[in-house]
């Protein structure tokens, strides 16, 4: 019996975005602080890829990501950027454009991590100004070239300013532009201000009788004529300014020449240039001498009565007047009191809190949780989830928005060119761009409403993230400070002594002072 040859038929690959009648495009900007584009913002980057994009019958405009005076080479710090690849990563885009590499990131690792992971997703990238697209076979090697240029440029630039500022301090050229409280400047040169600098010698003169700063904060508050916020963080950095002396340190703080680009504080790794006799003096020498030894014994002290940071610093917060809780110790007690007490002229009742109530307070706010999980939590989840799944429907108003704006947009052009040709006077003018100005503000104000709806998605998560921790412990029989740091975020003392536990899930939960006993 002969065998039948076979038939194989070759059926071709279809991709995604090609059975896609209309591409789904978001766009990416981002515009530096001194740029002329930042002046038009948002706006103008609105207007101009609708308008690229209605000469594309293929586009759809679904968002437009803009971070705004932002560096390109650090990934976390634009969360517009995050976006987007989080859009991505929901199958929400098809294709992203963007004005060139340098827009998009000067960090080469970052800027083909992110089109790797872009293109993971089936979206493609075009950097319009590079004539440069993802979907090309080669665009890999081409994009790194170009963003290992960007890289350079960006890491090059900071090297010349980091350069030229060092020169001017080393030559003694550099020229002040920032005055410490009691100068102004004038010329890049400090000038006493003589009103201001008599607070300064009070100061280190209540510092050196042996008053604290707490104490010197209070009598300022009430002596002090100025009308400026006296607090601890004014009266340390007046305490330990060399500048008091007629002294400048220059470089306190340096950028290193390698990404992230980000500054540092200088303890020793560069340079730095003190200039003696830079200017007037406010304070004697030998006054500023004695004061820092009295800084560096109190310090010591502190250190070796109050030891390690303590577990609940900047946890415990007062309901009433919002100030943190200080711990503080006597005898064998630990405690915690609302900071304003003795900080300020105005009077806190609110109660102080032994550490070990604290404590016990917890374990019955978590005892309690567990207990009511599927009242509190499971129910919070449902409602949510139902919450979500409405808000969702409203995403179509973004486009129309972005229409609006966009139209809005081009008539303030039309009305600039107007102005600037005679035909329209500025009385006219100014009264139809501010209404513009007006609106679209308000347009904005709605689409990032409408842009963050996956907030509800964030808190379910959280919501979702308590239920595992409650599932995964007993009942609670003693304090656990591991469990304690993983879903409490604050905790708020009512006048009445009660405990509000705000959880990170953004719960919250009241604990009664029944069973507690609090000192005073």
């Amino acid at each position: 019996m002969a065998i039948k040859e076979k038939e194989v038929k070759i059926i071709q690959p279809k991709r995604e975005k090609e059975q896609r009648e209309i591409l789904r495009v978001g766009a990416y900007c981002r515009v530096s602080t001194d740029s002329e584009d930042q002046q038009n913002s948002f706006f103008a980057q609105v207007k101009y890829y609708n308008d690229y994009i209605r000469q594309n019958e293929n586009m759809q405009l679904i968002d437009i990501y803009a971070d705004e005076g932002i560096t390109g080479t650090e990934l976390r710090k634009r969360e517009e950027f995050k976006r987007m690849l989080k859009d991505a990563k929901n199958r929400k885009l098809d294709r992203i454009l963007v004005k060139s590499v340098t827009r998009f990131a000067r960090n080469s690792l970052e800027c083909i991590e992110s089109v790797r992971e872009l293109t993971a997703c089936g979206v493609s990238v075009f950097f319009e100004n590079d004539n440069l697209d993802t979907q090309q076979m080669n665009s890999e090697m081409l994009l790194y070239i170009k963003s290992e240029f960007a890289q350079q440029e960006s890491v090059s630039a900071s090297r010349r300013m980091s350069t030229s500022i060092r020169m001017r301090m080393e030559s003694g050229k550099y020229r002040m532009v920032s005055a410490p409280y009691g100068y102004s400047i004038e010329d890049g040169d400090l000038i006493i201000s003589e009103s201001e600098a008599e607070n300064v010698k009070k100061v280190f003169e209540l510092y050196l009788s042996g008053m604290g700063e707490i104490a010197i904060v209070k009598y300022m508050q009430t002596h002090d004529t100025n009308g400026i916020e006296w607090n601890m963080k004014r009266v340390a950095y007046m305490l330990k300014n060399e500048r008091y002396i007629g002294d400048a340190l220059l470089r306190k703080n340096y950028t290193p020449a390698v990404l992230p680009l980000r500054k540092r504080k200088n303890n020793g790794q560069e340079e730095m240039f003190l200039y003696k006799g830079a200017h007037e003096a406010i304070i004697p020498k030998a006054e500023y001498t004695a004061a820092q030894e009295i800084r560096r014994e109190r310090k010591r002290k502190y250190v070796k009565q109050i030891g390690a940071k303590q577990f609940f610093q900047g946890k415990i917060f007062c309901r009433k007047c919002g100030w943190g809780y200080k711990k503080y110790i006597k005898g064998d007690s630990v405690y915690w009191k609302c900071g304003k007490k003795g900080m300020t002229t105005e009077k806190c009742h609110a109660p102080n809190l032994l550490d070990r109530e604290i404590k016990v307070a917890f374990v019955r706010m978590f005892n309690t949780l567990k207990q009511n999980e599927k009242t509190i939590v499971g129910e919070t989840i449902l409602q949510l989830q139902a919450l979500k799944a409405k808000v969702n429907g409203s995403n179509g108003a973004i486009g129309e928005i972005d229409e609006e704006m966009a139209v809005l947009s081009k008539q303030n052009s039309s009305y600039s060119d107007l102005f600037l040709k005679g035909v329209i006077d500025d009385v006219l003018y100014f009264e139809k761009t501010d209404r513009l100005k007006s609106r679209m503000s308000e347009l904005r104000e709605r689409r990032l409403k409408l842009v963050n709806e996956d907030e509800e998605e964030k808190c379910l998560e959280r919501l979702r993230g308590v239920k595992r921790v409650l599932d995964k412990h007993e009942f609670l029989v003693k304090f656990d400070e591991s469990l304690f740091d993983e879903i409490v975020d604050k905790i708020y003392i009512e006048q009445d002594g009660s405990l509000i536990f705000a959880l990170k899930c953004e719960l919250k939960l009241k604990i009664e002072r029944k069973g507690c006993n609090y000192g005073k």
